[in-house]
């Protein structure tokens, strides 16, 4: 029911992590996304929330891949899940059980410091196509915005079979921003209106961060 990025970015300031995900159904930005200064985790296919919650509490202590392959062994429907993510360690991890409605499949571009995966989808050119057009908008634009560049590329490249109704994206960054968590649970063209509500509260919020105006935001 899903395609997803998680990436992780590193800069003078410390580490940054991404996810974006979109689907056919609604209010995907309350069930896939998971996310912390510690990691990443995108829960998917017939989704687990746990496996993404526990799996970003268990960050601070363990590796991505030693959380999230320890929750699936005590999932008993584990081959109906989909999962993936990255950690602050330099970890990366993407599962997809024998389970998931096809077509399905993950990716875990180590070197690009980025996992994705998608099931239910025409085909593999979905997931090439949300890796390949992030890493080449490296340097063009702030993270949101390129993680939701890569879901408008995977939707043109065919995406989610069924069409999409939601879409989100999460950043968390050594700096958090009011943008840096959007979602749209609801439309007809979900990613272009996450594309829209993220030039809208990038604009409102400018100048307004945790360094300013004594906001906290986590």
């Amino acid at each position: 029911m899903t395609f997803s990025i998680c990436v992780r970015e590193e800069s003078d300031e410390g580490t940054t992590f991404g996810v974006a995900v979109s689907t056919d159904a609604p209010a995907v930005g309350a069930l896939a996304p998971c996310i912390s200064h510690d990691g990443v985790i995108s829960t998917q296919s017939f989704v687990n929330v746990r496996l993404g919650r526990r799996g970003i509490a268990l960050l601070p202590d363990i590796a991505v891949n030693d959380a999230l392959e320890g929750l699936l062994t005590q999932d008993d429907h584990s081959e109906l899940r989909q999962v993936h993510g990255l950690d602050a360690r330099g970890n990366a991890f993407a599962y997809s059980g024998d389970g998931c409605d096809g077509w399905f499949g993950h990716r875990v571009h180590e070197e690009r410091d980025l996992t994705v995966a998608g099931n239910m989808l025409v085909g593999e050119e979905t997931l090439d196509a949300l890796a390949e057009t992030f890493v080449g908008s490296e340097g063009e634009d702030d993270l949101v915005s390129r993680l939701i560049g890569a879901l408008a590329a995977g939707k043109e490249a065919s995406g989610d079979k069924r069409g999409h109704t939601s879409a989100a994206v999460m950043v968390k960054a050594p700096q958090t921003m009011a943008h840096h968590d959007l979602r749209v649970d609801a439309h007809d063209e979900p990613i272009a209106e996450l594309k829209r509500v993220y030039e809208t509260a990038k604009e409102a919020s400018e100048g307004f961060s945790e360094s300013s105006k004594e906001r906290i935001f986590d």
